[in-house]
């Protein structure tokens, strides 16, 4: 279980790292809108892929420490809105599939709006766990 643990705090170094290269390429695809390239979706799916198995992995460790505290909803208070804050950032990453279908800008639009507003959920869920010394090391 401290493998997982350590696994699950370190990740979310590559899901920023991933989110920031979904909107990079975002951002490059924007130039000539015409067409939603393949790397802009490669790293989109990348992020989002990668969101949801940081999600399952936090919750692989949410339902020992639960059990520990006996379900304890005032003792557990943090972790529920760390998770639900994490579920809502898994959401809305993954959202963007659901506008293949919209012309190319309007697609990118909306898919970097997505991303933005799932990588604030992330800093804003880690920054409620763990405070911001998660984020600067301090």
């Amino acid at each position: 279980m401290e493998f997982l643990t350590t696994l699950h705090g370190h990740n979310r170094w590559l899901i920023v790292l991933f989110a920031v290269f979904a909107l990079i390429t975002l951002i490059l695809n924007r130039k000539d809108p015409s067409e939603y390239k393949k790397n802009t979706q490669l790293f989109g799916s990348i992020y989002a892929y990668a969101l949801a198995l940081q999600f399952i992995i936090g919750l692989i460790l949410f339902f020992p420490k639960a059990q520990a505290l006996e379900w304890d909803m005032s003792a557990l208070r943090i972790q529920f809105e760390h998770a639900t804050t994490m579920i809502l950032a898994v959401a809305i990453a993954h959202s963007a599939a659901a506008w293949k279908k919209l012309d190319p800008p309007r697609r990118l639009k909306k898919t970097m709006i997505a991303y933005l507003v799932s990588l604030f959920l992330i800093v804003l869920g880690v920054i409620r766990i763990g405070g911001m010394s998660l984020w600067t090391g301090s």
